[in-house]
């Protein structure tokens, strides 16, 4: 299916509905990337999906962080705060982990729903500018996610810090200050943590002390998260380059130039095979598929719009949305949805997302989850949609 199709075209005029509540429409026939179902909540959904045990959990722009069964479906539970919720959740057993712009983190049963401990990050002042046709450019759009090591969870702040909390009572056991905001969401390797600021550089931390190890400094904003594949750590800027580095000592393996003067606002995700990474752009409107040891280009794929965010890798098929915009005399840009074969680079399907009033104006930039032959959306019109697998 190589079309564009809108969410009429793929069924959503002509639905089906079977026994559900009045925010879910489902259809009851499916080939891969066919329509299944929608769910509404009343905000954009900026957020990143985690699945588990057949539920997703997503947060919203209207405050909440929501648990939907995608099998019955229903909603099994939801959390309110009193600010965006555009931080991935993270799950660790029992435990869920995301912040809001309310300034908190929290950590809340997931089966359940309850609050088990929430922590300031003391952020909740900090002004977020979005994105608009206007200096200042800053498009603050995004929010830091948490990872979970062990017993630690670490997690970055408007305020500039990198928190480390311990897990299972949110104590503060220390943080790291940077120069800029913490948007972006910290990894991990070989005992070091790594994250990147608006200050323009990239941390290597000890993990259980938050001492410096390294530091390597870029030309621009980094509100992509860092990524090790094949011992190559992966980071793009708003300077327009995209960098592989030393995990280990922060040398410049290589440095690639995005073409158009693009940001490389998107964070990579690894090829299963280990060798090989994508990620989007975003006045390019490209999905790129690179070598991670030599930083060669593979292939690449025009999304049309702004793939800001992170893809999902599953199966093969690469997934990935695009934002878009109507303003005169900028980059060309359109809303999309994407699922690509992961090894040519060509299309499979796609939908286009529904406009929204806004300067941006729709489309999709959390992250997907994929799993249990479903292909589960966190669209900015203010819907969750379910595609086949």
């Amino acid at each position: 299916m190589n079309a564009t199709k809108t969410l009429q075209q793929l069924g959503l005029a002509s639905l089906l509905v079977v026994g559900l509540s009045h925010d879910v429409a489902q259809t009851v026939w499916a080939a891969s990337g066919d329509y299944r179902f929608s769910y509404q909540v009343k905000g954009e959904n900026w957020g990143g999906i985690t699945l588990r045990d057949h539920t997703a959990y997503f947060g919203s722009d209207d405050g909440h962080l929501y648990a939907l069964n995608v099998e019955q479906p229903k909603l099994t539970w939801s959390f309110k705060t009193a600010g965006l919720v555009r931080s991935k959740p993270t799950i660790k057993h029992h435990q869920i982990f995301f912040s809001s712009d309310d300034g908190y983190l929290y950590a809340l049963n997931r089966w359940q729903g309850k609050l088990l401990w929430r922590t300031s990050l003391n952020d909740a002042d900090v002004q977020r500018i979005l994105p608009a046709n206007h200096a200042p450019w800053e498009f603050d759009y995004t929010k830091s996610s948490a990872l979970v090591l062990g017993n630690q969870v670490f997690i970055g702040s408007g305020d500039g810090h990198l928190y480390a909390l311990a897990r299972n009572s949110g104590e503060v056991l220390w943080r790291f200050k940077t120069e800029g905001k913490v948007r972006a969401t910290p990894a991990h390797h070989q005992g070091l943590v790594f994250i990147s600021s608006w200050d323009g550089s990239v941390y290597a931390l000890n993990k259980h002390s938050g001492a410096l190890v390294w530091q390597y400094e870029t030309q621009g904003a980094l509100t992509s998260s860092p990524l090790i594949v094949d011992d190559v750590l992966v980071i793009g800027s708003r300077d327009t380059h995209l960098y592989g580095l030393d995990p280990k000592n922060g040398a410049l393996l290589w440095k690639k130039t995005y073409p158009g003067g693009s940001w490389v606002e998107s964070s990579a995700t690894a090829a299963a095979e280990g060798e090989h990474f994508y990620i989007g752009s975003s006045d390019s409107n490209l999905l790129n598929k690179f070598h991670a040891r030599s930083g060669a280009l593979i292939w690449q794929f025009e999304t049309g719009g702004w793939s800001w965010g992170q893809p999902v890798v599953k199966n093969g098929t690469v997934y990935i949305g695009a934002t878009g915009h109507d303003e005169p005399g900028w980059f060309e840009t359109q809303r999309g949805f994407f699922a690509v074969d992961g090894q040519t680079g060509q299309q499979q399907w796609q939908y286009q997302p529904k406009a929204i009033d806004g300067f941006v104006h729709g489309g999709v930039y959390g992250a997907p989850a994929v799993g249990y032959g479903k292909v589960i959306v966190p669209d900015l019109d203010g819907y969750i949609h379910v595609f086949e697998e």
